[in-house]
């Protein structure tokens, strides 16, 4: 089964795969991949993106909001070149590892318009032989383009909304268990 965890940008959905993994772990599924959340100053302001492995627990800041006088990769956010290469070697890892399910957060611009960051996944992840459960999360701008461009039989859209995010982590281990041999 290929989930596509989609929704706004921060409508949660990195929140709501965060807190589906306990319950994940309980049941005994084997985890791979990373979940990416943001950091956040005192006073809620975003200052940049976390990179968390779930095999390892080990983390990085994958990137920063760029200051004013410098330019950013993408978007508002400045990457730092060292713990980008380690994301993608997580990345790679992760998707040669006996896990039960990989966890992508997330497929965005960055490699479906410039073929860069975490692109070289596309490819095995299209295959569902080589990648036969995943969770990978994509804003609803670019589902559709990410569906079509993989081309999966078994994908199945779970929508996060400011309304539905409180009970998108039980419905993920409900989906999880239900794929289950």
């Amino acid at each position: 089964m290929f989930i596509l965890l989609t929704g706004a940008p921060q409508a949660g959905k990195t929140t709501a795969c965060w807190k589906a993994l306990p319950g994940l772990r309980t049941a005994g599924v084997k985890i791979g991949g990373f979940v990416s959340p943001v950091l956040v100053d005192v006073a809620g302001a975003k200052t940049g993106i976390e990179m968390w492995d779930l095999r390892t627990g080990g983390h990085r800041t994958l990137a920063r909001v760029g200051r004013p006088d410098e330019p950013s990769t993408v978007g508002v956010y400045r990457f730092d070149d060292g713990a980008a290469m380690w994301a993608r070697d997580v990345l790679a890892a992760a998707l040669l590892a006996d896990n039960d399910w990989l966890v992508i957060d997330e497929i965005g611009p960055l490699e479906l318009h410039q073929g860069d960051g975490f692109a070289f996944a596309l490819e095995p992840l299209a295959d569902p032989l080589r990648v036969p459960n995943a969770i990978v999360m994509v804003r609803s701008s670019l589902v559709d383009e990410l569906a079509e461009r993989l081309g999966r039989s078994d994908m199945v859209q779970v929508c996060v909304t400011p309304e539905n995010r409180a009970e998108i982590p039980a419905q993920l281990v409900r989906l999880v268990r239900a794929a289950r041999p």
